[in-house]
């Protein structure tokens, strides 16, 4: 028992600086795969940095990240809450070089504008007003509920996991 104790003693700080990792991906737990009736809980927008393939060359970004809790959720006592995945955009897509990281910034920009345009109800215009319309919407009294299809595509080792919204239910 103390022999135990000895041996993890020098490790304690490196242990309190990291997360548990239940092998449920760096995301946390997410519903299943498929289309759930979600509450939108909030909206984050950090800056962030967008690292491009093959040089590794880092560039400016923002990083959109959804949070939602389920409807109905027969799994667990407390509603299932979770974060979506996160959108990762340069500031300046036409920096970016590499054929696969331009993909990547197109594909994260795509999603985050079908977010925009099923919370809003209408084609997004303005991203940041849109965006502030949409922060005040979520921290309103009003609960936005939405559906959202919850896509898992494996490669090789990993799971790549992402979520669409694709109607609004009620807010």
């Amino acid at each position: 028992m103390n022999q135990t104790k000895a041996i993890f003693s020098s490790m304690q700080n490196a242990f309190n600086d990291v997360q548990a990792d239940q092998g449920l991906g760096s995301l946390g737990e997410w519903p299943p795969a498929g289309t759930h009736n979600c509450y939108v809980l909030g909206v984050s927008v950090t800056e962030g940095e967008f690292k491009q393939t093959g040089d590794q060359q880092m560039f400016p970004s923002v990083i959109t990240q959804f949070t939602y809790q389920l409807v109905e959720d027969p799994d667990h006592a407390e509603p299932l809450e979770w974060k979506g995945a996160p959108m990762n955009i340069p500031n300046d897509a036409s920096q970016i070089s590499h054929e696969g990281s331009q993909i990547r910034a197109r594909i994260e920009m795509q999603r985050l504008k079908g977010h925009m345009k099923t919370l809003l109800g209408r084609d997004p215009g303005d991203l940041g007003s849109d965006m502030g319309e949409i922060e005040s919407m979520l921290s309103g009294e009003q609960s936005v509920v939405c559906s959202v299809k919850c896509q898992y595509n494996q490669r090789g080792e990993r799971t790549y996991k992402s979520e669409y919204l694709q109607s609004l239910l009620s807010g």
